[in-house]
């Protein structure tokens, strides 16, 4: 079931049925109480079955909970938990279960397709492994391949058993990339003489089909939930002199419709700029990130009668053109995110909101604050959240874009990283991060479930 068509969020973060202005969450809990489907359907008037498995499948595509860990080694911890998708048992009965669907339905395409998840998760690790055994000249082809066969894995999940990787190639769907790379640039970034100006001119569009996005960046896309981040609460209760911890998740920024990605060109420099963990990289070769690092303070205060969140929003070294756009941005999509202090390149920004329980409090906060996080945990602000691509399919494009380079443009990209030796060690720092949080990215995905992994 493809919820895309029949689900939209809209701006306050509200998830509803297109046609019928329904909220997924009011169909959702009324199926928890009666799981009976024809039901609900006589008290929601004009909800079909289709709404109904759209409604479970957009609420089994979200992040919604939150696995803490402490390892040696997280990527060898990452790739472990990638490995027990191997079970296409248990890969099958996830697929149904994301779905909807009874048990016997489609049961032979589903487990075809929860063994080809297996076969893509042990070709994506060898692949990964492989990339760490060659330097930059090629390293850039064997992390796109890699991820590739990991992003596969995800649209054999999110998808049900007609999307058999034999099924598409039959019937000739989606045998593409689903990117174009801008080839008339590529000559002119191997004359540009700063990194720079060598990424503003690589840039890629989505492929489309019969004026239709096709390929396998575009299925991925529409396979990806949100991107959330884990805040820290500290929770004190009415009369208690003690408080309690715990993890909540926001979501990092709602998915731009897939129309939104297709019909713009998507630029390897404006992507390495909403990056998280390459801010420090680019702030140390004087380039300005789309970023802007702080933090975020939540204080849960609960009673008999109500429960008070009052989170507190830090930004720090925010440019004025940014504080600018982000402060116009927040007074648009809520109100209820106030200004407490302005010291110039430092703010300070609050929202409180209550509610007689933990979720309707939440439920009031309306548009939240879109913040991203690095591979140690640090928090950054999304200046500009209404261009904002998402970290996994971010990585895909620009792992896209370098490989191809490798591959059919050896002279320009040898060159370049040998001239430009700033340029070559912004791409290392680049490969290195997407080695080590593009797998934990779609573990996230796979799972729906927030990984932080403590070395």
């Amino acid at each position: 079931m493809d919820h895309h068509d029949i689900i939209d969020t809209e701006p306050d973060g509200i998830a509803r049925i297109r046609s019928l202005r329904i909220c997924v969450k009011d169909v959702i809990g009324r199926l928890a109480h009666e799981p009976n489907i024809a039901v609900v359907l006589t008290e929601f008037p004009g909800l079909t079955v289709a709404d109904i498995r759209a409604c479970i499948a957009f609420t089994n595509n979200q992040i919604g909970s939150v696995r803490e860990i402490t390892a040696d080694n997280p990527s060898a911890e990452i790739w472990k938990y990638l490995r027990f998708f191997l079970d296409a048992t248990a890969t099958a009965e996830l697929i149904h279960q994301i779905h909807g669907l009874p048990a016997k339905t489609e049961a032979k395409n589903i487990q075809k397709q929860a063994q080809q998840i297996g076969f893509c998760i042990r070709q994506a690790e060898q692949y990964f492994i492989a990339s760490t055994q060659v330097g930059l000249p090629t390293r850039p082809v064997l992390l796109y391949y890699g991820a590739v066969s990991l992003s596969q894995a995800l649209i054999l999940l999110k998808n049900d058993g007609s999307f058999s990787l034999d099924a598409r190639r039959k019937d000739h769907r989606h045998n593409h990339h689903g990117l174009d790379l801008s080839r008339g640039l590529v000559e002119e970034a191997g004359r540009s003489n700063t990194p720079q100006g060598f990424l503003e001119k690589i840039e890629c569009c989505c492929h489309h089909h019969d004026s239709q996005p096709w390929g396998h960046f575009p299925l991925f896309y529409k396979s990806l939930a949100p991107q959330t981040t884990a805040i820290r609460a500290q929770i004190r209760v009415q009369g208690k002199s003690s408080s309690l911890e715990r993890n909540f998740l926001v979501n990092a920024a709602n998915l731009l419709p897939l129309s939104f990605i297709s019909s713009r060109n998507l630029n390897a420099w404006t992507l390495f700029k909403d990056l998280p963990d390459l801010h420090s990289s680019l702030a140390e070769l004087r380039m300005l990130s789309n970023l802007c690092r702080g933090n975020v303070k939540r204080e849960i205060f609960t009673s008999p009668s109500q429960v008070r969140f009052t989170d507190s929003f830090f930004l720090d070294g925010i440019t004025p053109t940014q504080k600018q756009s982000f402060l116009e941005f927040y007074r648009r999509k809520n109100t209820n995110v106030t200004l407490v202090d302005d010291h110039g390149s430092n703010l300070h920004m609050s929202l409180t909101v209550h509610g007689g329980n933990e979720a309707e409090a939440l439920e009031r906060a309306g548009y939240y604050p879109d913040v991203v996080d690095d591979l140690v945990g640090k928090k950054y602000y999304i200046i500009e959240p209404d261009c904002f691509v998402p970290e996994p399919a971010a990585m895909l494009v620009l792992l896209f874009c370098f490989s191809m380079l490798c591959r059919y443009y050896p002279e320009v990209w040898m060159k370049s990283i040998d001239k430009h030796i700033r340029l070559a060690e912004l791409m290392n720092v680049f490969l290195n991060i997407a080695y080590r949080k593009f797998p934990g990215l779609l573990l996230d995905q796979l799972t729906r479930t927030k990984h932080i992994i403590h070395p």
